[in-house]
């Protein structure tokens, strides 16, 4: 599991720290991964956050589904349910 932001390294790295984080949390500061999976509209001016979307991605790097995280509980239960189908 991957957390990712537009933030800077550094203040990845301290949000982590802050909130004790199992995962590591990587920085897309010039938000070409936001462009690419979408969690970003076009445009050419910076923005302040990305849109809350989560991927279900299998061991060959093909992404099963898509999330957009609203509820937090209905959401982690969706995706163990999603991943005891994709495994059985």
């Amino acid at each position: 599991m991957l957390g990712i932001s537009f933030d800077a390294v550094e203040a990845n790295k301290a949000f982590r720290d802050k909130f004790d984080f199992p995962y590591r949390l990587l920085s897309d500061f010039d938000e070409h991964v936001g462009m690419a999976y979408e969690t970003r509209d076009s445009g050419t001016e910076k923005v302040s956050f990305a849109k809350r979307l989560a991927y279900l991605i299998d061991r060959e790097g093909v992404i099963r589904r898509s999330y957009e995280v609203s509820d937090k509980a209905g959401f982690a239960a969706e995706v163990l349910e999603d991943l005891r189908t994709l495994e059985g």
